[in-house]
Order: structure tokens, then sequence, then C-alpha cells
């Protein structure tokens, strides 16, 4: 049984990696307008953050409430970024385990407006009590 556990540890890790993927074939693709980050101006209206964010949510708004965490992922490569405003706190993680990416715990500290940015990225974090 000692030598099944490391096996099915990384099943469990493989199979939540698959379901974050494209959906199965077969979906119906709900069109442009079903993105909830996808600007209609210069500012989107806020949506609830999601548990990860990264430079794919470019232009994003994001609701978070005081006290709420969220993860920023970046490649391994990616420079720290930088953060405007004082809504939230960037807190990096230290991985113990080797990784192909870096993370940052986004921390919502005070009602306000906080915007984190990278090379060719921005998320905005609208911060309420």
């Amino acid at each position: 049984m000692r030598r099944w556990l490391p096996a099915l540890a990384l099943i469990f890790l493989l199979g939540g990696c698959a379901s974050a993927g494209a959906p199965p074939a077969g979906t119906p693709d709900p069109g442009p307008s079903a993105d909830p980050t996808e600007s209609a101006g210069p500012r989107a209206t806020p949506v609830p953050v999601p548990r990860f964010v990264s430079a794919a949510d470019d232009g994003a708004v994001f609701s978070m409430t005081v006290d709420q965490t969220t993860t920023l992922r970046a490649e391994a490569s990616a420079p720290d970024p930088l953060l405007e405003g004082d809504a939230v706190l960037l807190i990096e993680s230290v991985n113990v385990a080797a990784s192909d990416g870096r993370e940052w715990e986004v921390r919502a500290v005070a009602p306000g407006t906080a915007t984190v940015s990278g090379e060719d990225w921005e998320i905005t974090f609208d911060v309420s009590e």
C-alpha cells in the first residue's frame, strides 16, 4: 500500500490541473459577452475575485472584502509585480518544492482600490469592508 501512495497523490494533483483546462469537446462556446472580466471601456465592472489570478486576467477589475485573499501566479522568470495603492498587500510565497512558477498572496487590507501590474498586464482590485 505504501508504494501506491505517491502514485495516488500524483494522480490527484494531475487531475486537479487537468480540470482547469479547456472545456470538453461539444461544449457550446458562450461567446465573447460571457467573459465577466472583459472591459467595456476604460474600467470594467468589478466581479468577485477568483481563487487564482494571472497575467491572463489583464484589464480585469475584481471585487474583494477586507481580509479576503487570492493568489497571483506568474512564470518563474517573471519580474516582481508592481503594486499601486494601499487596499491590498502582495506577499511572495516561498515554494518548498521546485516549481515552474512564482506566486504571491494578494490580501485585501483596507477599503479602496489597488492595481497590480507586470510587464504587459494590469489587474485592479476594488476592496470594500
